[in-house]
Parts: structure tokens; C-alpha cells; sequence
């Protein structure tokens, strides 16, 4: 059995979400800039009322020339300690993804055809699933704050 890997990316708003972004390789915080950031994040922000922009801990997006650019494009960031509970929305769109995924067989024979499952995967995704993953954040929260940080079940 042939099994592939590709990265990607995407941006999940509350009405609406980027296209998927095919990362070649590793992603480093200056690629991070120039395949994402610039090309995708700033015209998908600009087209938003309220923008607050939340990422995770990884180095690209941690990195001091993201956060640079961050500052310089006036992008403000949700907080986000590190080593944080995982309670990014996105994370919960990639297993609805992967369960779409793992229901198709064979598996893919060439990393474009699992490439094009995975856009296809995710454009099936309803918004309004992404959105009631928003709106459950407070409840999340309260429920990692119960908890001292420590497992919440989400």
C-alpha cells in the first residue's frame, strides 16, 4: 500500500475560510511569509470587518520576522501560551477531513491525487460545522480552565 504526505494550509474564519495552500517541503518562517502570509492572510483579513488573528505555537509562526510582520501589517494576535491545550478550530476541521479521507479506497496512488481528496475533503466541510466550532471556544476554554490546564476532553 502506497501512502503519501502533503502539507497545507488554510485559514478558518466564522463565515468563510481561504482556499488550501500546498506547502512544498518544509515550512520556514520566511516562506511562511511569502506562500501564506502575504498572499493569503492579508487579503482574506482585509476583507473582514474584525480580524484577530490566532495561530499556534509553531516555530514559522512564532519566529521574531513573522512577528515582525505582524506588527507591520497591524495584524492582531489572540494570545496563545505555549504549550497551550490544542483547542485551535482547525485542528478539529482536519479530523472531519481525515475521517472523509480514510472512507475513500483505494488510497491514493500519487501525492497530486491525495492532494486533490484532501481540497475536495475540505471544501465538503460545512461552514457552518467550522462555525459552531467557534462558537463552542468559550465552553472550551471554561472547560480547560476547570481543568488547570490539564485534559478537557476536547
Amino acid at each position: 500500500m502506497l501512502r503519501y504526505w502533503i502539507s497545507l494550509w488554510t485559514l478558518l474564519g466564522l463565515d468563510s475560510r481561504t482556499p488550501l495552500v500546498r506547502i512544498a517541503g518544509t515550512l520556514n518562517s520566511q516562506r511562511y511569509i511569502s506562500e501564506v502570509l502575504e498572499p493569503v492572510v492579508l487579503p482574506y483579513l482585509q476583507s473582514l470587518a474584525a480580524d484577530i488573528f490566532q495561530l499556534d505555537n509553531a516555530r514559522p509562526h512564532v519566529a521574531h520576522i513573522v512577528q515582525r510582520f505582524f506588527v507591520n501589517h497591524q495584524i492582531e494576535l489572540l494570545p496563545w501560551p505555549a504549550r497551550s491545550p490544542d483547542l485551535l478550530p482547525i485542528e478539529n476541521m482536519w479530523s472531519m477531513v481525515a475521517q472523509r479521507l480514510t472512507q475513500i479506497t483505494p488510497p491514493a496512488a500519487t501525492p497530486d491525487q491525495l492532494w486533490q481528496r484532501v481540497e475536495t475533503a475540505c471544501s465538503a466541510v460545512p461552514q457552518e460545522h467550522i462555525q459552531s466550532l467557534f462558537e463552542s471556544m468559550p465552553r472550551r476554554v471554561a472547560a480547560v480552565i476547570c481543568k488547570n490546564g490539564g485534559y478537557s476532553g476536547y
